[in-house]
């Protein structure tokens, strides 16, 4: 009798090994680089679930999308496991999450009446074949200047001025390390210079239609945001993720502004 219960003992401890195994063998270094990871797909409704756990929300939110394969549809109860087997991978891949998703408090324009859509990594022409890493936002108002686009968060000014893809544009580096992106600005809110530290909600600028040409070149387009955000990898200086999830996420919180 004895006997038999240490072989069960024995054998569901090696099922549960095994299945650990299993589990984590899908985690490595190279996860952050995956297009599942670029993609960020997070719902509103588990976001909301993440944030109201105690203590950090972001290691649930690394492991809720291993388990799941970067679609989670509910919270993981197996980050213990990712860090047992793999944990120096799984520390680097949380760290990507974080540079996303731990600095974001505001929508990035003052506004309820904006429309977007996931157009990441639709074709472009301009410059050349290349593909859409970001995302547009589109308001009621078609005239340039009209919106007040807010820094999304707390961060440095780490570029600003014109681009010939981007126009009149501005990078905030977020303390985590993400960076956000702000293109097509019909004008800044104020001479910002590289270095200058902002909050989150503060307004960097207004929406317009600059850029596709030499400095000073705007209605090519229509009046939009291009949002783009960035993070770096040991493996990439710079690599875009699809704002697209978290823009639906924060949507409503939006700062107000008289204009």
């Amino acid at each position: 009798m004895l006997l038999g219960i240490l072989w069960l003992n024995l054998i569901i401890s090696l099922e549960t090994l095994i299945r650990e195994r299993s589990l984590a063998s899908g985690l490595s270094a190279y996860s952050c680089m995956e297009p599942g990871f670029r993609e960020q797909r997070l719902t509103a409704n588990l976001y909301r679930s993440l944030t109201e756990t105690d203590g950090d929300w972001i290691g649930l939110l690394t492991a809720s999308m291993l388990d799941q394969n970067f679609a989670p549809s509910r919270i993981s109860q197996n980050r213990e496991i990712y860090l047992r087997y793999k944990e120096k991978a799984f520390f680097l891949l949380e760290e990507s999450y974080r540079a996303v998703w731990a600095d974001v408090k505001y929508f990035p324009v003052a506004s309820e009446e904006i429309f977007f859509e996931n157009t990441w990594m639709a074709p472009r022409e301009y410059g050349g074949e290349r593909l859409h890493e970001g995302t547009d936002l589109f308001g009621k108002e078609k005239e340039p200047g009209y919106y007040p686009i807010v820094s999304m968060t707390d961060g440095t000014v780490e570029e600003k001025g014109w681009l010939p893809l981007g126009g009149n544009r501005i990078g905030i580096r977020s303390p985590e390390g993400g960076y956000f992106y702000y293109a097509h600005l019909a004008s800044y809110e104020k001479e910002f210079r590289k270095g200058d530290q902002v909050n989150a909600g503060d307004i960097l600028g207004y929406m317009g239609n600059t850029g596709y040409g030499e400095e000073g070149t705007a209605g090519k387009f229509p009046v939009h945001l291009h949002l783009g955000i960035y993070i770096e990898t040991p493996f990439q200086k710079e690599m875009s993720v699809n704002p697209y999830w978290l823009l639906k996420i924060f949507e409503k919180k939006t700062r107000n502004y008289v204009y």
